[in-house]
């Protein structure tokens, strides 16, 4: 099972020309030169209990697509470290929720969205990290933000009848003084009213309260959204997500299904 959490190839493709405007006005070296540890995966991992999953992923970076080194993964108060391959393994609770945390000082630090995972052994598949440079030039496209509050992405994936994510609106909670912004044509859109089809992200929420459950609640005008918890495959995503302040991306999938029913009262 492969999971690319925050950069689908759309958005990859229309940010590499904006990575490319930023090439050239500045040399960034450190994001061109690729690092070379030679540490592997964590390999000392021993048996895993009855109450817990071995997980193993690569992280990469999401614009160049080159391994990220050294990254620290972090579940539950254990932590991994990349290889020179970006590959990890590290023991996660079964049948307990968690969420994963990834930092590497090049990147973005990422939270990822709580999940259960049910199985002995769990292929996570490949997690993304957004560099720093292309995150802030793709924040230069939101409205000022107080960097003392949370960055939450949020995607729309619409299930089986429901066939898109078109016209949703997003709402959270605690609102506070959040902002959201949609995307459209690969990046934000301060014109964009609402989700567009088929965007790898559907919309940003910035200035968001941190260290708090957020609740995001979506509105499509033909699809009722799926309540949590939901199951997908191996997992159970459980709807918990929280933010933090600073260069952190918090992320969250979102899910519509059924159709709606047109008013049998409506003449």
């Amino acid at each position: 099972m492969g999971f690319r959490p925050l950069f689908a190839s759309a958005f990859v493709s229309s940010v590499a020309a904006l990575a490319a405007g930023i090439a050239a006005c500045s040399s960034n070296d450190d994001n061109a030169v690729k690092p070379t540890a030679d540490a592997g995966a964590d390999t000392s991992i021993g048996p895993v209990g009855a109450n817990e999953s071995k997980q193993k992923g690569t992280i990469m970076d999401a614009i160049d697509m080159f391994p990220v080194v050294g990254a620290t993964v972090a579940i539950n108060g254990k932590t991994a470290v990349t290889g020179a391959d970006g590959t990890y393994e590290i023991i996660a609770p079964r049948n307990t929720p968690y969420a994963m945390t990834v930092t590497e000082g090049q990147h973005y630090k990422l939270n990822e969205q709580e999940w259960i995972v049910k199985s002995e052994t769990f292929d996570r598949g490949v997690t993304s990290l957004l560099s720093k440079d292309i995150a802030n030039l793709l924040l230069s496209f939101l409205p000022p933000r107080d960097t003392a509050k949370g960055l939450l992405v949020v995607r729309v994936y619409p299930k089986a009848p429901c066939d898109s994510e078109q016209g949703s609106l997003l709402s959270i909670e605690p609102a506070g003084t959040s902002k959201v912004t949609y995307f459209a044509n690969g990046k934000p859109s301060t014109a964009a009213t609402s989700t567009t089809k088929d965007q790898a992200f559907s919309a940003v929420f910035s200035d968001v309260e941190v260290g708090v459950p957020i609740k995001v609640t979506v509105s499509s005008p033909l699809c009722e959204q799926i309540p949590f918890p939901i199951d997908d495959k191996d997992i159970t995503y459980t709807g918990v997500q929280k933010t933090e302040a600073g260069e952190v991306l918090s992320y969250i999938r979102m899910y519509i299904g059924p159709k709606k029913t047109a008013d049998a009262s409506t003449d």
